[in-house]
C-alpha cells in the first residue's frame, strides 16, 4: 500500500467534507477563526475569577463593599423602606441597598397615600393592558414603573435572591454605575389572546440611557415586552451569569403568571365568551388541552431590544444647544455567561452600537416539543420564533463558544440593511440601506432540526447552521471585522432634521476590544452554566456581592 498517496487522498476527503453545506445530517467542521478578530481573552475552567465584572461594564464599575457598616449601606424589608432608600439615593446618601424581603411592587399593592405619591414621584402606576386584564394576580396588583434617576453609584443585591415582583425598573440617564445582584424578576405577563405581544409593554428591567450597568447572577421569568432592554443611548452594559425564561411545563405552580392565566382563560371558554378572533379559543376547540396550552405559554419572544428606533442615529441636541447623549451610536452591551430557556428573539437585537456575547447556553427544546406534539398549538400559536443575533443599522455582534440547541436562525437580518426592511418606515429604510450589518458565530456548536454543526458562522463560505436566518450581501466581506460604525458627517446632523440621502458609513477594522475577559471550554457550557447562572446559584458573602473583584 502506498502510505504516502493514501495520506494525501485522506487529507483530501477531509477537505471536502469540512466543505460540505450542511442539511439534514450531523457533521463537525473545523473551524475557519476559533476567535472573534481584535479580541484578547482566557480559555479556563470555571473557579472564582468568574464572578469578578467583565465586559462593557468592567470599564465603568466600581466595588462598594467600602460601605458596609456606614449610613450608605441600607436593609430593606419592606416596599416603603426600598422606596424611600431609592429616593435617598437619588440625594447620595445612599449607596447599597440590601434587599431582604421579596417586594411586591404593584401600584394597587403600594396603594400609596396622596403624600407618599408626592413623596416618592420616581414610581407611578403602568397603563393596563390594551384589551385587559388576562392574568387576575397582575389585575389585583397592578404594575408599576419605576425610575432610577439622578444616581451616581448603586448597588442592590439580595443575599438570598429575593423576589421583586410587578414593576417595571427604568434606569435613566442621569444613572451611573449601577449593579444589581442575586434577584429574581417576575409577575410581569399574562396571556396575550392576539398572540402579537403588543398589548402592552411591561418590562423587567429598561437601561433608559444609563451608563455602565452590571446585572449579575438574576433570573427572569417571561414578561409581555422585553426582559432586559436598552434605549437611549445606554452604554456599558454587562449582562452576565443570568437566567432568562422557563422550561415548558403542564403543571406550573399554582400561584404561577402562567397557571392564573391560562385558568382565567378556560373560564372565558368554558363560558363561551370567546370567539374565532381568539387564539386560546382556536386551540382549545383545535384539541388542544389547557395544560398543554400552559406548556406552550413559557415562551418569551423579545428578549434584548437594543436601541429604541432607527430615529436615534445621532444625540439629541435641544434648542438650547444642551447635548443629550442618546444616539444608538453610543450602545455597548455584553452578554457573559447567560443561559436562555425558550425565548423567540433578540439575543440581542442591536441598532447601531457593538455587542460581545461569550459563553451562552439557547436551549428552546421545550417548546419546540410543544409545537412538534401538538397539532392546534402548532396551527394556531403564534410563537414560532428561534432566534438570536440580529444587528441592525450598522450594527456589529460577535458570540463565541456558545451552545444553540433548537435555535432556527442563531443570526438573523442581512448583511446590508437595504435587504432587510420590513419593519422600517420607509424614510429610515432608504437612510440606512447601505449600512453593513456585521454578525459573527465562533468556536460554537448548534444542533436543531436541521442537524448538528460545531464551528464558525464564517465557514464554507458562509453557508451553514448558523447563518440559516442570514441574507449575505458580498461574501468577499467575510473575514473583515468592524466592531463599530460612524455615519460620516454625523456630528454635523440634526436629529430632528434627518438628510434625505442614504447614510455613508466608516468602519474601522483595526479597532480593538477595550477589556479582556475570560471563556469557558465549549464542552463545559452546558454543564457550568446549568450549575452557576442564575439567582441564587452561589454562596457570597456581603462583602463578596459588593465587590466588582
Amino acid at each position: 500500500m502506498n502510505w504516502k498517496k493514501t495520506t494525501i487522498w485522506l487529507l483530501v476527503l477531509a477537505f471536502f467534507t469540512s466543505s460540505l453545506l450542511l442539511g439534514e445530517t450531523t457533521v463537525t467542521n473545523a473551524a475557519e477563526i476559533d476567535s472573534i478578530p481584535n479580541t484578547e481573552s482566557n480559555i479556563k475552567d470555571y473557579d472564582d475569577s468568574f464572578l469578578s465584572v467583565t465586559g462593557y461594564a468592567s470599564l465603568g464599575v466600581n466595588d462598594r463593599s467600602n460601605y458596609i457598616g456606614t449610613s450608605y449601606y441600607r436593609k430593606v424589608k419592606t416596599e416603603r423602606e426600598f422606596l424611600q432608600a431609592i429616593l435617598d439615593a437619588g440625594n447620595g446618601s445612599v449607596k447599597v441597598i440590601e434587599v431582604a424581603r421579596d417586594l411586591n411592587l404593584g401600584w394597587k399593592e403600594l396603594n400609596l397615600s396622596s403624600e407618599e405619591a408626592s413623596k416618592y414621584r420616581f414610581i407611578r402606576e403602568y397603563r393596563d393592558p390594551m384589551n385587559g386584564f388576562t392574568n387576575p394576580k397582575l389585575a389585583a396588583s397592578g404594575v408599576s414603573q419605576l425610575d432610577i434617576n439622578n444616581v451616581d453609584g448603586l448597588t442592590i443585591f439580595s443575599k438570598k435572591g429575593k423576589t421583586i415582583r410587578h414593576v417595571e425598573i427604568n434606569l435613566q440617564r442621569s444613572t451611573n454605575d449601577i449593579v444589581l445582584r442575586n434577584l429574581n424578576f417576575d409577575g410581569m405577563w399574562q396571556w396575550d389572546d392576539t398572540g402579537r405581544h403588543k398589548e402592552v409593554g411591561w418590562t423587567f428591567i429598561k437601561v433608559n440611557g444609563a451608563n455602565n450597568v452590571w446585572i449579575d447572577h438574576s433570573k427572569f421569568s417571561i414578561g409581555a415586552d422585553g426582559l432586559i432592554d436598552t434605549e437611549n443611548g445606554g452604554s456599558n452594559i454587562t449582562i452576565s451569569w443570568s437566567e432568562f425564561g422557563l422550561p415548558a411545563n403542564e403543571n406550573p405552580p399554582e400561584d404561577s403568571d402562567i397557571y392564573q392565566s391560562i385558568q382565567y382563560m378556560e373560564g372565558k371558554y368554558d363560558a363561551n365568551e370567546l370567539d374565532s378572533d381568539s387564539v386560546y379559543f382556536n386551540m382549545r376547540n383545535g384539541g388542544a388541552t389547557k395544560e398543554q396550552i400552559m406548556a406552550y405559554a413559557a415562551y418569551h419572544s423579545k428578549v434584548h431590544l437594543t436601541g429604541s428606533g432607527d430615529k436615534d442615529y445621532v444625540d439629541y441636541v435641544s434648542s438650547s444647544g444642551k447635548n443629550y447623549k442618546d444616539g444608538n451610536q453610543r450602545i455597548r452591551l455584553t452578554l457573559a455567561y447567560n443561559r436562555y430557556t425558550n425565548i423567540g428573539q433578540r439575543v440581542p437585537m442591536i441598532r447601531q452600537g457593538s455587542g460581545h456575547a461569550y459563553n451562552l447556553y439557547l436551549d428552546n427544546s421545550t417548546h419546540e416539543d410543544v409545537l412538534d406534539n401538538v397539532s392546534a398549538i402548532h396551527e394556531y400559536g403564534r410563537d414560532k420564533l428561534s432566534r438570536a443575533l440580529n444587528a441592525r443599522n450598522g450594527a456589529s455582534i460577535a458570540a463565541e463558544t456558545s451552545v444553540f440547541h433548537d435555535i432556527n436562525e442563531p443570526i438573523i437580518g442581512a448583511e446590508i440593511q437595504g435587504l432587510d426592511t420590513k419593519n422600517m418606515d420607509a424614510q429610515w429604510a432608504e437612510l440606512f440601506h447601505d449600512a453593513y450589518n456585521r454578525n459573527l458565530i465562533v468556536n460554537s456548536r448548534i444542533t436543531n432540526k436541521y442537524g448538528t454543526y460545531e464551528g464558525s458562522s464564517w465557514d464554507n463560505n458562509g453557508e451553514n447552521l448558523f447563518t440559516k436566518g442570514f441574507t449575505w450581501y458580498d461574501k468577499s466581506t467575510i473575514g473583515n471585522w468592524a466592531w463599530s460604525s460612524h455615519i460620516v458627517g454625523s456630528e454635523n446632523m440634526d436629529k430632528m432634521n434627518p438628510p434625505s440621502e442614504p447614510f455613508a458609513f466608516e468602519y474601522n477594522f483595526n479597532e480593538e476590544l477595550p477589556y479582556t475577559y475570560n471563556v469557558l471550554p465549549l464542552n463545559s457550557v452546558v454543564e457550568t452554566l446549568s450549575e452557576y447562572a442564575g439567582v441564587n446559584k452561589i454562596n457570597n458573602n456581603i462583602k463578596d456581592w459588593l465587590k466588582t473583584e
